[in-house]
């Protein structure tokens, strides 16, 4: 069939802006009879054979009307309540424009009802029916519709198979004039109860399409598997290599089983499975060693994205904000494989930090890398540290390789990220001083860190592995580190004799209480109200530290000794005149340091510090033309500083 659908003509409701869906006395105006006569030349062309109509007065009328004028027999001329007006419930005969701001505020979900009455999602279901009837009922017939503004915004969704989203679209678009005239483009579709399109079992069954010699043509019920060519996918991707050899010998020449796959949870009845139930049909067995399984994506509060709940993530916007890198750093460290992901910003905010330690230690080893060689530095504390550093690397580089070897990489970025904070925050911050002096131990060891971390890290950040690399390579180094090795924890050795297991294992766990014993001191301090700047006196331990850790702890916690084997940590917080000085002379470095910051001064410019003595006092740097004061509490007189 071919189809038309008409809007009615001006009825007593339009004139006087009121809304109705019930059957009162609303007839058609005079001028709704104009237009509807106005309209009928039109219809007269395309040869209109049956009309179906709304049974609501003003509809019956117009189609009777159309009826008469185009000579219609009255046994042509049908009417259906499936077609009838959008049910109002308590906004029934209220002002149009109220129910528009109710529409506008309320119905914006196709599914939302008006209080006691319809939503769009119901009337489309209606009208829906009404038209899959007809086209079932009859043939070769040019049909038209006349029924109400709601029924041409539902039938036009219902001939397009449109799904919710775009429904809406079409109710919320301009709206036909009255007595207007549509065709309506309409094949039968595979359609849900909604009638979106939907192409799945069992709508498709009700299309029967029509071979040239004017077969039927259906689908067949014996339908294979659809996942089964993907199945065979390691037997495909060989298959130009088959040639005239016959199938069975082609079969077990195919290079299988594959080391691993990688897909999401939901392909565990999937392709996980397909693969393994052809390849068991083909005599081949299990056809990978690992299956590394893909969680799916959640909001912060563990719940399935969806747009119509508003807590859909912009992959762009994140990110732009984030970074490539650390989402998939996120990715990878948040949960294992194959467990959902919360997307909390939390969260992500930490696989950003971890990556920034690896950046910022990056950053200083460049500002530093070209300083002089000095020898006034303590060699005990030195060597303990730089030691510690290279067995902490060896020691993430064998549980990288281990994880990864084992396809775990949530275990392999959580090793490396463990790393990269103990990177930056104790070893960099301990070594900060000697690599400012140019310790030459001390910067290499810095370079290599950073080197095989690099190399670490590329496979699951690969811009900023490549990033830092550039920063630290040598000359004998290749020119991109997706290109390096992968590294062995006796890389960093240099060919030097490895260090035994046991005494790597001592090194680490004392490092490890030296940590413990200075978080206790500094949340001493803290209570205290004293800050690290300011040296004490003494700080008691229960533990006997080797002389070398006992000296690192002294300097993090700033106290002149360590006292061990006592009962608990203990920090002497009395404040001698001497130590009190010392104080304002660190107190002073840093304002200096600060003021140098400030004024854009770089390591290397010279400035001269002076200051008044007494009192507060006003402490001038100069260089150049840049001329500033602090104010600053000392008793110095005067510092030269560099």
């Amino acid at each position: 069939n071919r189809y038309f659908v008409m809007r009615h003509g001006e009825a007593e409701s339009n004139a006087k802006g009121f809304v109705s869906s019930d059957n009162g006395p609303n007839t058609l105006t005079e001028h709704g009879r104009a237009q509807v006569e106005a309209a009928a030349p039109a219809l007269r062309k395309v040869g209109i054979t049956r009309i179906f109509t709304s049974p609501l007065v003003r509809a019956a009328e117009t189609a009777h009307s159309i009826a008469n004028i185009l000579g219609i027999p009255a046994d042509k001329v049908h009417e259906d309540a499936r077609l009838r007006e959008l049910s109002f419930g308590e906004l029934e005969h209220r002002p149009y424009d109220e129910f528009m701001v109710y529409r506008e505020a309320h119905m914006r979900m196709y599914g939302e009802r008006l209080p006691g009455g319809e939503s769009y999602a119901d009337a489309k279901r209606r009208f829906g029916e009404c038209l899959y009837d007809v086209e079932t009922s009859y043939q070769g017939e040019i049909v038209l519709f006349v029924t109400h503004g709601v029924g041409l915004e539902t039938l036009l969704a219902v001939a397009a198979g449109a799904d919710e989203q775009e429904s809406v679209k079409i109710a919320f678009s301009p709206k036909a004039p009255l007595a207007s005239v549509l065709g309506l483009s309409f094949v039968p579709l595979p359609h849900n109860a909604d009638y979106e399109l939907d192409l799945h079992r069992p709508y498709i069954d009700e299309v029967v399409l029509v071979g040239k010699s004017g077969t039927e043509l259906r689908r067949v019920s014996e339908v294979m598997d659809v996942w089964f060519d993907s199945g065979a996918m390691p037997f495909a991707q060989a298959a130009r290599e088959r040639g005239g050899q016959p199938l069975d010998t082609f079969i077990k020449q195919v290079a299988y089983p594959a080391d691993f796959i990688s897909e999401a949870i939901d392909q565990t009845r999937g392709w996980f499975y397909t693969l393994l139930a052809v390849g068991t049909l083909m005599g081949r067995g299990r056809p990978y060693k690992n299956a590394i399984s893909l969680g799916h994506l959640l909001d912060a509060a563990g719940q399935k994205m969806s747009k119509s709940k508003g807590n859909v993530v912009d992959p762009w916007v994140e990110i732009e904000r984030w970074g490539a890198d650390a989402l998939r750093l996120w990715m990878y460290s948040v949960t294992g494989a194959g467990d959902s992901k919360n997307y909390d910003e939390r969260t992500v905010r930490e696989a950003a930090k971890a990556l920034s330690w690896l950046e910022n230690s990056a950053k200083f080893y460049e500002l530093m890398k070209g300083n002089s060689p000095s020898t006034l530095l303590g060699a005990p504390v030195e060597q303990v540290l730089n030691r510690w550093m290279r067995v902490r690397t060896s020691e993430a580089i064998r549980a990288v390789t281990e994880a990864m070897d084992a396809y775990r990489p949530f275990e392999a970025t959580r090793a490396l990220t463990a790393l990269f904070e103990d990177l930056s925050q104790w070893y960099v911050r301990r070594a900060r001083a000697r690599a400012r002096a140019g310790d030459a131990a001390t910067l290499v060891t810095l370079r290599e860190t950073l080197r095989t971390s690099t190399l670490l890290l590329a496979p699951f950040a690969p811009f900023l592995a490549e990033h830092v690399f550039r920063m630290v390579k040598s000359e004998n180094d290749p020119e991109s580190v997706h290109l390096a090795p992968w590294p062995h924890a006796s890389f960093l050795e240099r060919g030097a004799a490895l260090l035994h297991t046991h005494g790597d294992t001592e090194l680490l766990a004392g490092m490890a209480r030296v940590r413990a014993l200075a978080a206790d001191a500094h949340e001493l301090r803290q209570k205290a109200g004293i800050k690290v700047r300011q040296p004490l006196a003494r700080l008691s331990v229960p533990d006997t530290l080797a002389p070398e850790l006992a000296a690192l702890l002294s300097e993090e916690v700033n106290v002149k000794r360590i006292v061990g084997a006592h009962a608990s940590v203990e920090l002497d917080i009395e404040l001698t005149p001497e130590l009190v000085l010392e104080g304002d002379e660190r107190e002073m470095a840093r304002a200096v340091a600060e003021a140098r910051k400030d004024e854009g001064f770089v390591q290397g410019d010279q400035v001269r510090v002076a200051q008044d003595p007494g009192g507060a006092h006003a402490v001038e740097l100069s260089s150049g033309t840049a001329r500033f004061n602090l104010i600053r509490d000392s008793s110095r007189a005067e510092a030269d500083a560099a």
